[in-house]
């Protein structure tokens, strides 16, 4: 995290309010020793697109991938199907958690 003591001239703040915006890094201001305040970006929501960028960038899968998918199919096959599908207490899923 960068620190810039606030009383310094030398800030130009829309250039520093820029780089923390662009840059997507955390400012510290303190005054002197003690930390005062901290400029953070705001994280922009992503869109399906950024999603579909991200996966396309991805390398292609190896030889392995039609025995990968035998594996998640044979898997998937030998389960039951579940009374709701939104319950995964009884497969460990996140409604377990603490109980």
């Amino acid at each position: 995290m960068e620190r810039l003591e606030i009383l310094s001239p030398k800030i130009n703040w829309p250039d520093l309010v820029r780089h923390v915006a662009e840059d997507q890094v955390v400012v510290e201001l303190a005054d002197g020793e003690v930390a005062m305040a901290r400029l953070v970006p705001i994280h922009k929501p992503k869109s399906f697109s950024d999603l579909d960028k991200a996966l396309r960038k991805l390398p292609p899968l190896g030889d392995d991938a039609e025995c990968f998918e035998a594996e998640v199919q044979e898997i998937r096959s030998s389960m039951k199907p579940l009374d709701d599908p939104w319950e995964c207490s009884r497969y460990g899923g996140i409604h377990s958690m603490g109980t």
